[in-house]
């Protein structure tokens, strides 16, 4: 890999700490799909446990790109996670970051394609 590209996953990382977590940008690529979701759906579909999910959740409400909403479903305790308009920028500003790295790896390194 050249240093080109290493500088701008470099900076991609450095850009939003928040979404450089592999899990919290699971659970916001999700939300982002899906607008809210149950606490135990997220768990569920990402394999965590409510411990770290939570301490995902915490970290994804304190920077403002999620809600959390407790409340009731069908007359069950529920707990609902909600994405806010800056989580949903936030998820469109990185995809567009990393679409553009992997435009220029594409395009740096075309001899390294299966014919």
């Amino acid at each position: 890999m050249d240093i080109e590209a290493l500088r701008r996953i470099a900076e991609l990382s450095k850009t939003d700490k928040i979404l450089g977590s592999p899990t919290r940008l699971a659970i916001m690529i999700l939300l982002y799909l899906r607008v809210k979701m149950k606490f135990t759906d997220l768990q569920s579909i990402l394999g965590l446990t409510p411990g770290n999910l939570s301490s995902h959740l915490k970290k994804l409400e304190s920077a403002g790109y999620i809600e959390i909403i407790k409340g009731f479903v069908e007359l069950k305790p529920a707990t609902i996670i909600k994405i806010t308009r800056e989580g949903a920028e936030a998820v469109r500003d990185f995809m567009r970051n990393l679409g553009e790295i992997l435009e220029y790896l594409t395009k740096e390194h075309q001899d390294l394609k299966p014919n």
